[in-house]
């Protein structure tokens, strides 16, 4: 699909979500900030009565990149601690935040979480409050968007927009949060499971209709410990944009993982086909073969077995950034309020500099973060504390005489397993996960 022709049709979805609400069959309402600020300038929309707008997120979104209608990144080159702010956190949704007052469902008081299917054997529904009193954990972990880093398909990797579709987040749809959580092996043991279990389903149930992601139950059953219903973020309730009352939290895989707004848990003996693990959140490409399904999986309203063309994306491969803005000069759209023009190099003064960034390994855990300045030899960067494992980035800084002229800073993670990025990584047509080492362009003056 040709990019114009995509941004008409984001166009249109986002006119008919700001008119009829978000129960909308679409496969994504993935928009562009020229397909969306197209809509904002039509005269149906100018025109309107003088009501307050329909606000696609809730939070102020002063501190993040506008990259789209229903999505921010993070302003990554501004990033400090370690901890990353409510206000600084990436926004990944498919549909405008839905709204307590459009859904009753949202508000703590009559909130439900029903945990059922044909392998449960004690189904049962809870409420906020006695969710709460249920055993809790918290953990400290990344989150990240499956598409953070597409820009390096446009920008490093050769490939054009017809080539590789979506936003465009450059370096930013991370950040990392403490999350407090009722683990799976509490929910699990509540419930019981029968030894046929194949699948856990999250459904929203309020986000648009299609908002459900599947799990294969071995991969929850392996860390149940660490996979939970999350109902606070950074020590306070979960704020609408980020999934109140209560989400999901699935560390180290991408974030569609973590569904938002969750009402229900499904547990069946079936492998179960849903959007998002069909033709959103999946690898398509030369290099990618179709998962192994069967007739008899279940096939989610929207989606058949003609959509399954290449596997889920589950596990953030290492990856890392320095906290400069990445150089847009190729891609086929920037972010409305992106600090550099197009083509426009950041800026350093000349003399030493401290360069800083993160890097982060969710299945491993970092081991090493390195760089070199205009391809010369890799050298190890010094990584800060705290380096709290496997789920957790890291901040690293190495010095930096820089000298006047145009110059060329690249950082590499290797992880507790060996994994290094790489220089490349093979096309994919949605753009995801794509891990490939970052190439800073910087003029030193």
């Amino acid at each position: 699909m040709g990019m114009k022709r995509h941004q008409a049709e984001d166009a249109d979805s986002v006119r008919r979500v700001l008119r009829e609400g978000t129960n909308l069959d679409r496969r994504s309402l993935f928009v562009s900030a020229a397909a969306f600020t197209a809509v904002a300038a039509t005269p149906a929309l100018a025109q309107a009565p003088a009501t307050p707008a329909r606000r696609i997120l809730v939070k102020d979104d002063s501190r993040v990149l506008n990259i789209g209608a229903t999505v921010r990144s993070g302003n990554y080159w501004n990033f400090t601690t370690f901890m990353t702010p409510i206000e600084e956190f990436y926004v990944r949704n498919h549909y405008p935040t839905p709204r307590v007052e459009d859904k009753p469902v949202l508000a703590r008081e009559t909130w439900k979480l029903k945990v059922h299917g044909a392998s449960v054997e004690r189904p049962f529904e809870i409420g906020y409050e006695d969710l709460l009193k249920m055993p809790s954990r918290s953990i400290i972990a990344t989150m990240e968007c499956h598409g953070n880093g597409r820009t390096l398909f446009w920008e490093q990797g050769g490939f054009t927009g017809q080539q590789v579709g979506g936003g465009n987040w450059v370096m930013g749809a991370v950040g990392q949060a403490e999350w407090q959580y009722v683990p799976m092996s509490a929910i699990f043991a509540r419930c019981g499971v029968k030894p046929d279990a194949a699948t856990v389903l999250f459904w929203s149930g309020v986000d648009g209709n299609d908002m459900g992601r599947p799990m294969p139950f071995a991969d929850i059953a392996s860390r149940a410990d660490d996979i939970g219903v999350c109902f606070a973020m950074n020590g306070n309730p979960l704020t609408p944009d980020h999934g109140a009352p209560v989400r999901i939290v699935v560390p180290g895989w991408g974030g569609t993982a973590s569904i938002k707004w969750v009402t229900e848990i499904r547990i069946t003996n079936k492998r179960v086909w849903t959007r998002l693990n069909t033709k959103g959140e999946v690898y398509l490409g030369p290099t990618y073969s179709a998962p192994e399904h069967a007739a008899d999986d279940e096939f989610l309203p929207g989606v058949t077995a003609a959509d399954i063309k290449g596997p889920m994306v589950t596990w953030m491969p290492p990856k890392s950034t320095l906290t400069v803005p990445l150089v847009i000069d190729k891609s086929p759209s920037i972010p409305a309020n992106y600090p550099l023009k197009r083509g426009e190099l950041p800026k350093l003064s000349a003399g030493r500099q401290t360069m800083r960034g993160y890097a982060w390994a969710p299945q491993h855990g970092v081991n090493t973060v390195e760089y070199r300045i205009d391809g010369g030899p890799w050298q190890r960067a010094a990584i800060q504390a705290p380096n709290l494992g496997r789920y957790t980035w890291v901040r690293f800084t190495f010095p930096w005489d820089a000298t006047a002229g145009t110059h060329v800073v690249e950082t590499r993670t290797t992880d507790n397993a060996g994994v290094s990025q790489p220089e490349q990584i093979p096309l994919n047509t949605l753009g995801m996960a794509n891990w490939s080492i970052p190439k800073f362009r910087i003029e030193v003056v």
